[in-house]
């Protein structure tokens, strides 16, 4: 998901957004890339996206027709050892797991064993969860698979287990990490990614069926569909061919983190045991003779019913674990995963019988996995036609109901939601004529009617842009697909703009107090400010400053391996934000006590506007809940 940092003025906000979301803007415009005809010609495009994007290697399963067209590798699953990628090369393939997870639970409701529908407080009373809305909007199990139960995500403690054996249970998992159940609005409004959600999903398979997750997957779904390696485990088999994931740049050894949340992310599989994933769902559920699960599971995975955006007509989105992606002119379904060290992405087209695995062994190469499932849909999708939903004229009266800024408002962290408040949302325009979607400072693209209030982009064959009134009465606008729009409030722009100047000149403000310091330090060494009085009143701000500028670098130094641990950077970030608002604050006090006859009256103001900047900016962090962050704390 693309997001735009709103001002390199704003260091706190510019580095927390560096921390939460890797760079997604492609080196590469999409537009540039070659339109490969034959499949030599595509390989060879997929080998230049690794070299241009530094990638080490990459495994690769194409299926046309049903059948796997091509299944190998490119580049390197080790550097060192010098071990390349082959179609047999296991790689940790992250959010792909919750595809099980979500067929587990559609196999044990046909079974008659769960209902999806059921609320998660009957089936399973000794997870805890807080929701306000439990009367008219339960948590049902379905909120779970389709990430709109209001969970967060993980807490930065939850993402890598350090501490615990490898199968530490997952109810003790939820017990200790309670913070992401506590829902955020009414369950089956808005769709929100939660890691948390998708592992207590998880962990019913496991209350249900009696049986561990991993092993009632293996043995109903992997080995069956002829995935005679994969497994969430490490075992014997795994181990020897895993791909060595890699990190940062320069690229270094990730190593194999442990994850809590396990049913999430945690599945180890190859391209050739992938590919029988995409096999299996364009054969609507049947792995050689065998139907898995029905035709009808499968429509149900593949579509979206509970979002406030599904109920008012979009029927594109996240479905059950599985998620529509529009591009290239072409509607495919799949998903991603990202863990340290690896990223990769599965998609397939029931209605052309195609469909690809891209898996690659670094965790720093989103550009490159966006320009090779580009190639990948224009290779698989070239011989099809690309028809596309007829668009009607609506009159500029009528499109002026739509326009506005539109806030986000289902962050998938609180820790962050500052980042979307700030540099987030899309403002639609009517401009010659035609409706417009853009971010804050974006080109405007046309949004051309299709229909019931739904829209679509000019290369885009259906509608992927609704707009509905909530219950509350506020207009609000979702986008599905890879650029699309998070779940957004009509909001005031004004209001946008004055609070991002209103922070712009505090941060402004507050660095003018290095610049002077440099002169009265300099003063003070010279020995030219002897019978100078209240000395603190200016070095009391100076500290509050520095206190809050050492978070930044801090928090560029942090990655997914060192995020929930106590360390240098998490102590840093800490103290940073812990002594910032105390030092504020004194630095008000301390001012405002010191007689006016004791202290130049230039020093003075400036220390009395410095301090209001820092204590102005001390009520946004305590606003946002970012004071004293303890990253390594549940």
């Amino acid at each position: 998901m693309h997001r735009v940092v709103l001002s390199t003025a704003i260091p706190l906000v510019t580095s927390a957004a560096m921390l939460l979301i890797p760079a997604c803007g492609a080196a590469q415009k999409k537009d540039d890339l070659p339109r490969p005809k034959t499949l030599q010609e595509l390989q060879q495009a997929m080998k230049g996206v690794l070299d241009k994007e530094h990638v080490p290697g990459a495994g690769v399963a194409l299926v046309a027709n049903g059948q796997v067209l091509w299944c190998g590798g490119i580049g390197d699953a080790d550097i060192a050892a010098k071990r390349g990628v082959n179609c047999d090369t296991e790689f940790r393939v992250g959010g792909i797991s919750k595809t099980f997870v979500a067929l587990a639970l559609l196999k044990l409701q046909e079974e008659g064993k769960i209902n999806l529908y059921a609320r998660l407080q009957d089936v399973a009373p000794e997870i805890p969860f807080e929701n306000r809305w439990e009367t008219d909007h339960p948590v049902r199990i379905v909120n779970l698979l389709e990430h709109t139960a209001g969970f967060e995500d993980m807490e930065p403690s939850e993402i890598y287990n350090f501490r615990d054996r490898y199968d530490f249970p997952l109810l003790e998992v939820f017990k200790r990490f309670r913070e992401p159940q506590t829902v955020r609005w009414p369950p089956g409004t808005r769709m929100s990614f939660s890691n948390s959600g998708n592992a207590v999903a998880g962990y019913l398979i496991e209350r249900v069926s009696g049986t561990p997750f991993d092993r009632y997957i293996r043995d109903n779904f992997l080995r069956p569909m002829g995935m005679e390696r994969a497994d969430y485990p490490f075992t014997e088999e795994n181990r020897a061919l895993l791909a060595t994931g890699y990190a940062g740049n320069p690229l270094k050894a990730a190593g194999y983190p442990f994850i809590y949340l396990r049913p999430a992310g945690d599945l180890k599989a190859s391209p050739r045991e992938l590919a029988k994933l995409v096999q299996f769902l364009l054969r609507r559920g049947k792995a050689g003779d065998a139907q898995l699960v029905t035709t009808e599971s499968i429509h149900r995975l593949e579509a979206p019913e509970t979002t406030l955006a599904a109920k008012n007509g979009l029927r594109l989105g996240y479905g059950l674990c599985n998620y529509t992606s529009v591009e290239g002119g072409v509607v495919t379904h799949g998903h991603d995963g990202s863990i340290e060290g690896f990223i990769s992405s599965y998609r397939y087209m029931p209605e052309q019988n195609w469909g690809y695995v891209i898996l690659l062994n670094s965790d720093n190469s989103q550009p490159a996995l966006e320009s090779l499932n580009r190639l990948a849909i224009d290779f698989l999708s070239k011989d099809f036609l690309k028809p596309q939903q007829a668009a009607t004229t609506l009159p500029g009266k009528s499109l002026k109901m739509f326009t506005g800024y539109y806030a986000p408002r289902a962050p998938r962290t609180q820790l962050f939601a500052f980042m979307d408040a700030l540099t987030g949302g899309t403002r639609i325009r009517v401009i010659n004529g035609n409706l417009t979607r853009s971010r804050l400072f974006g080109r405007p693209e046309p949004l051309l009617y299709v229909g019931k209030n739904l829209f679509r982009r000019e290369k885009e064959p259906e509608g992927t842009t609704v707009f509905f009134i909530t219950p509350t009465g506020n207009w609000a606008v979702v986008g599905s697909g890879l650029d699309g729009i998070p779940y957004s409030e009509r909001n005031s722009l004004a209001l946008l703009f004055l609070r991002v100047a209103l922070l712009s000149l505090c941060l402004f403000v507050m660095l003018t107090s290095l610049l002077y310091a440099l002169v009265w330090l300099f003063l003070k060494l010279i020995g030219a400010m002897k019978d100078v009085r209240h000395l603190s009143v200016r070095v009391v701000p100076l500290l509050a400053t520095l206190a809050l500028l050492i978070v930044p670098p801090c928090l560029m130094k942090l990655d997914g391996t060192h995020i929930g641990r106590l360390n240098l950077w998490t102590a840093g970030i800490f103290l940073g934000t812990f002594f910032f608002p105390l030092l504020s604050i004194l630095a008000m006090v301390l001012v405002l006590r010191a007689p006016k006859e004791e202290i130049h009256h230039a020093v003075r103001i400036h220390s009395l506007v410095v301090s209001s900047a820092c204590c102005v900016l001390t009520g946004f962090l305590w606003s946002w809940h970012l004071l004293a962050v303890r990253f390594w704390a549940p």
